[in-house]
């Protein structure tokens, strides 16, 4: 079993990283939960897994009730939002009850959102069963939905009570979700730790370590930066570009990020700023586990980075690596990137 201490100014919290932890999950929310109400929020699919578990599991102290959504993005939907607040509230949710998220990272940060708004927020635990929502939406508190063909452009910062993950979990998924997940696992190395980006050149078994070592990339900046203002900008690397290609080619989240990284690699190579070396190593790393590596040019996306959420009061923080295991923010202006970019291309 490994433990990770959020420590936040007012919302810190535990991450118990441990294999068969489902089978004794009360032990845990006991330690963060006195009522006796558990609603939980999970997906059709995560539900023939794992629900009927969690419940018998959860039913020795408390009474349990869930809602079900469709897998997929397409589930982070106000569509979706409305629709299962109202569910929760015919169900009697109420003010100090506990929401449990059940699954991957579209039922986290769904859940989250819920948790954060439905009487303007209540106690949530996030149990996340797939190695992206393990790796991305554990730690941190970003919640939210889509919106205007827009990723994660509604969100509230709703920081759980605990984050339970049972490594267990990932025996189920199929080798492209689990490699899905580990285009954020690779980042985590590629920003902040060297020698875990260097171990994973030999794939071995994503276990207890291998999580603990790669969510302790993100403890640190979390800790530093709550409110993604400036040191947590750097978890960023590889999504300014990976959300418009997520978006325009339909590629999973993880594997959207893992051409993003290359493409902002290329751009801090063109800027001075990312030593070339960068570059073949984390395409080796990112062809081990079977990620896209597809050429896109940086410059055909800069002008949806005018758009992204991470623009703010256009400026846009670009995140390029220095060397692999380290990383800077690199603020630019609308008028930069056009000047620099692309208005000498018209």
């Amino acid at each position: 079993m490994k433990k990770l201490e959020i420590q936040l100014k007012d919302n810190s919290y535990t991450i118990i990283i441990e294999d068969g932890l489902l089978s004794h999950l009360c032990f845990y929310l006991e330690q963060v939960y006195s009522n006796k109400k558990i609603f939980i929020l999970t997906d059709d699919i995560v539900k023939n897994l794992y629900l009927d578990k969690v419940i018998n599991e959860l039913k020795k102290k408390y009474e349990v009730d869930y809602v079900v959504v469709p897998n997929g993005e397409n589930s982070k939907s106000i569509m979706t939002y409305t629709k299962v607040c109202e569910e929760f509230l015919n169900k009697g949710i109420r003010r100090n009850d506990l929401l449990l998220a059940l699954g991957g990272g579209v039922i986290g940060d769904l859940c989250g959102f819920i948790a954060g708004t439905i009487y303007r927020g209540i106690p949530y635990v996030n149990v996340p069963t797939t190695l992206l929502s393990q790796m991305d939406s554990s730690i941190g508190g970003k919640t939210g939905i889509d919106f205007a063909d827009r990723k994660n452009i509604l969100g509230v910062f709703k920081q759980p009570i605990m984050v339970c993950i049972d490594p267990k979990t990932l025996d189920t998924l199929n080798d492209r979700e689990m490699n899905n997940g580990m285009g954020e696992l690779i980042k985590h190395g590629a920003i902040g730790n060297r020698a875990l980006l260097m171990k994973l050149k030999d794939k071995p078994k994503i276990d207890e370590t291998i999580i603990y070592e790669s969510l302790s990339v993100k403890k640190k900046v979390v800790e530093k930066d709550e409110f993604d203002l400036k040191e947590r900008m750097t978890l960023n690397f590889g999504h300014t570009f990976g959300h418009a290609i997520e978006l325009k080619y339909g590629y999973k989240h993880g594997e959207a990020v893992a051409i993003g990284m290359l493409m902002a690699v290329r751009m801090g190579m063109d800027l001075k700023i990312t030593d070339s070396s960068c570059y073949p190593e984390l395409k080796q790393i990112l062809q081990i586990y079977h990620l896209p590596i597809e050429e896109y040019d940086y410059r055909e996306y800069l002008k949806d980075t005018v758009l992204d959420k991470k623009n703010i009061a256009g400026i846009v923080h670009f995140i390029f690596l220095t060397h692999l295991g380290e990383c800077k923010i690199y603020p630019i202006t609308e008028s930069q990137i056009k000047e620099r970019f692309y208005e000498c291309d018209n």
